[in-house]
C-alpha cells in the first residue's frame, strides 16, 4: 500500500444529490476522507476500481437502481469493499434485512458528520482487515506461489479494453 493511501481514505458515494456530495466532501476532507461522486452504478463501479476506494456509500434509491443493486455490484466486482447505506429514518422498513444481505452500516439522515466519518473510518479498517485475511489465506493455501491460481489478479487486466485505456491514461498522470 502506498503512503498516500495509508493516510487518506478513498470513498465513493453513490447519490443523485450533488449538494449531499459537496457538503460531505468538504467536511470529510478535514478528516482524511477523500470522497468521489457517482450517480450511477456504472460510475460507482468505475470509481471503485480507478480510485481503489475501500468504502462505498449508497443512497437507498439511486438514479438507475437501489442500494441492493449496488451491494450486488460490489459483491461481484469489488468483494473486499465495505458498503454503507445513507438513509432517511422513514426508510427504516426498507432496510430491515440490509445487514443480513451484507451492508456493514447505515448512516442516517440528517447526517451527523463526526459520527458518520467515524463509521467510514471503521469501515475502511474492516476493508484492510479483510484484505490482510485474504492475503494470509492465499499464503497458507499456496505457499511460495507467485503465479497460477493463487497469484493476485490485476483488476485492471480483467476490464474491457475501453476501461483499461482510460485507467492506463489516468495512471500516466499520477
Amino acid at each position: 500500500m502506498n503512503s498516500s493511501r495509508a493516510t487518506r481514505i478513498e470513498c465513493v458515494i453513490l447519490t443523485a444529490f450533488d449538494s449531499q456530495f459537496n457538503l460531505l466532501k468538504n467536511i470529510w476532507a478535514l478528516a482524511g476522507i477523500r470522497l468521489h461522486h457517482a450517480k450511477t452504478l456504472e460510475q460507482a463501479d468505475f470509481l471503485l476500481m480507478a480510485t481503489e476506494a475501500t468504502v462505498l456509500l449508497s443512497d437507498v434509491a439511486i438514479v438507475d437502481s437501489s442500494w441492493r443493486s449496488a451491494l450486488e455490484m460490489i459483491g461481484h466486482h469489488h468483494p473486499l469493499v465495505i458498503m454503507l447505506v445513507v438513509a432517511d429514518p422513514v426508510d427504516q422498513s426498507l432496510l430491515v434485512d440490509a445487514f443480513s444481505l451484507g451492508v456493514c452500516g447505515i448512516i442516517w439522515t440528517p447526517i451527523q458528520f463526526d459520527a458518520a466519518a467515524k463509521l467510514v473510518k471503521t469501515a475502511h479498517q474492516a476493508y484492510l482487515d479483510r484484505q490482510l485475511l485474504r492475503e494470509e489465506c492465499v499464503k497458507a493455501a499456496c505457499p511460495g506461489q507467485s503465479e497460477g491460481p493463487c497469484a493476485a489478479a490485476d483488476p485492471i487486466d480483467d476490464q474491457p479494453a475501453e476501461i483499461r485505456a482510460l485507467l492506463d491514461g489516468d495512471a500516466s498522470k499520477r
